[in-house]
């Protein structure tokens, strides 16, 4: 049998946390299938499971002039429909999963899942959101790109949970939510782009890409963001062609049962010059 706890508060959570090193269980929609062993047999927790879902202190989400902090049990559907929420993350929410997933799918779980298709992370990498860690005896704040280091794994210690995210108050003039997948919803993503820039209608002032499932973890193109800012509006065509060769430089996909590698790299690339091309220059979205 395997030993579950349920506590009431997250100082409670923390010390058992502590003590038995028990695997933190938020909404289960990943986790669940992870461990999944076929039908009519148990998951297979090798460890303690430590349920959050009474530890209200992890579900608060509040906004100041500053940031946005989202606790890691906030759900996908919470997040989708709280007015604090800027409209580009509240539409990444709803392209996630359907209605049911979305009412116990939690934030801190499609991040700390880690895999490079969590469609919250590229949006997070864009906005230079960052990690809450906390444990019994300590806490520390780190970059959400470096909280995950490849599929499946992060830099959580075992003592440690995820209580919040804090995505700095920023409200780019243009912003952009793409992703493939088989069909529209209830379905894995096999690309997926979140980009936005501030701009003028003149210029480009600043621009930040994320790019989803085309490496061990999202990727940021830094180089074609350089490339971007502080270019005219007007010669955002010529810049395109460049952006689309150094984003397939920086890609690395994968095939899988999902897609193809190659699939994957040209989407990528389609997605990053039709953003440039298109959506930045003001031709249409």
């Amino acid at each position: 049998m395997v030993e579950t706890f349920r506590p009431t508060t997250l100082e409670e959570a923390l010390e058992i946390r502590a003590a038995h090193r028990a695997v933190p269980f938020a909404g289960g929609t990943d986790l669940m299938v992870r461990l999944r062993r076929g039908p009519g047999v148990l998951p297979g927790f090798e460890q303690p499971v430590l349920f959050l879902d009474r530890c209200a202190e992890l579900a608060n989400l509040s906004a100041d002039d500053r940031a946005l902090e989202i606790g890691s049990m906030v759900t996908l559907a919470a997040l989708a429909a709280n007015p604090l929420v800027p409209r580009p993350l509240a539409e990444v929410a709803l392209s996630m999963a359907g209605p049911g997933i979305r009412s116990v799918a939690t934030v801190g779980g499609n991040v700390c899942n880690a895999s490079p298709a969590a469609d919250l992370m590229p949006f997070l990498c864009a906005h230079n959101a960052r990690a809450r860690l906390i444990s019994k005896t300590a806490r520390r704040t780190l970059p959400v790109e470096e909280l995950v280091t490849g599929p499946g794994t992060t830099v959580v210690e075992p003592d440690e949970l995820l209580a919040a995210l804090i995505v700095p108050a920023w409200s780019p003039a243009v912003s952009f939510w793409r992703k493939a997948g088989t069909r529209r919803a209830n379905a894995l993503t096999k690309v997926s782009l979140f980009a936005c820039a501030d701009t003028d209608g003149v210029t480009v002032h600043r621009a930040r890409i994320s790019l989803g499932a085309v490496a061990p973890t999202v990727l940021r193109l830094r180089e074609v963001e350089r490339l971007l800012e502080g270019t005219a509006v007007v010669d955002l065509a010529g810049i395109a062609a460049r952006a689309a060769e150094a984003c397939a430089a920086a890609v690395r996909p994968i095939d899988d049962q999902r897609s193809t590698a190659d699939y994957r790299r040209r989407v990528a690339c389609d997605l990053v010059g039709h953003f440039i091309s298109a959506v930045l220059s003001g031709r249409r979205a």
